[in-house]
C-alpha cells in the first residue's frame, strides 16, 4: 500500500508551486488582442522646437473638420486635457477582408466621428481627416455608428512595436491605401503647420509610432 504521507506531501510541493508561480505571473502580454479601447494618441518627444528643460510630448486632437497634432507638458494630467480637447479616441476592432485584425478609430465623445485617409485638397498628399459614419440601428439591439463596409480608408492596421517607457507604441497603417502610415511630418507650406498627414513608407519598422495612452 502507497504511503499516505508520500501523497500528502507531493500535494503540498504542488500547491506551494501553483501559489508561487501565480504570485510571479506578471499579467497577459499586451497585444492586439486587448487593444480596443479609448485612447489619447502621443509622440513620447514633441515634435515641434521646444525649449530641451521642458519635458513635452505631442498628441493628436481634432475640432471635429479636421486632424491636428500640438504638444503638452508631460506633467498636465490627460484627464484634463480631454475635457478640453477632442483628443480622446476609441479603438474597436472592425471586418476586413482576409485574417489580419484591422480596427476603426472614432472620437468617443462624438461616435459618428471617424478617422479617415484621403488625398489632400491639392492631390499632391494624404491627410488624415474626419469621416462622418452612417447610422446602424439593428432590430432588438442598440444603434451604433459604421464608416460602411467599403470604406477601408477609415480602417487601420496596428502594428506593435517595441513599448516607449512602458506606454503600447503602434505604426498605424491606412487599410486602404496600403503602406501609407499616421505621420509625424508637416504637410506642405499650403496647409497648417500642425495638420495631420500620413506617410508612405515599405514596411513598419520603417514608419512612425504612436502612444496609445489610457487616461485615469
Amino acid at each position: 500500500m502507497k504511503n499516505p504521507l508520500f501523497f500528502s506531501c507531493v500535494l503540498l510541493f504542488a500547491v506551494s508551486c501553483s501559489s508561487s508561480s501565480s504570485d510571479d505571473d506578471p499579467g497577459p502580454i499586451v497585444s492586439e488582442e486587448n487593444l480596443p479601447g479609448d485612447y489619447v494618441f502621443t509622440k513620447d518627444e514633441s515634435i515641434f522646437e521646444q525649449d530641451p528643460s521642458v519635458a513635452r510630448y505631442s498628441y493628436i486632437y481634432t475640432n471635429k473638420s479636421a486632424m491636428f497634432r500640438d504638444d503638452i507638458l508631460k506633467t498636465y494630467p490627460l484627464s484634463e486635457l480631454v475635457k478640453e480637447e477632442h483628443c480622446l479616441f476609441t479603438v474597436a476592432e472592425s471586418q476586413c477582408d482576409g485574417a489580419k485584425k484591422c480596427y476603426t478609430i472614432q472620437l468617443t465623445d462624438d461616435p459618428e466621428l471617424f478617422l479617415s485617409a484621403g488625398s489632400s485638397s491639392n492631390k499632391e498628399e494624404v491627410h488624415l481627416f474626419i469621416f462622418h459614419g452612417e447610422k446602424i440601428t439593428p432590430v432588438g439591439s442598440p444603434s451604433y455608428y459604421s464608416p460602411g463596409d467599403d470604406s477601408d480608408e477609415a480602417r487601420f492596421y496596428f502594428h506593435k512595436a517595441e513599448d516607449v517607457k512602458g506606454v503600447r507604441t503602434y505604426a498605424i497603417e491606412c487599410v486602404g491605401m496600403p503602406g501609407w502610415y499616421l505621420s509625424d511630418s508637416p504637410p506642405g507650406f499650403n496647409y497648417a503647420a500642425n495638420v495631420m498627414t500620413l506617410q508612405k513608407e515599405s514596411n513598419p519598422e520603417g514608419a512612425p509610432k504612436w502612444q496609445v495612452r489610457t487616461v485615469k
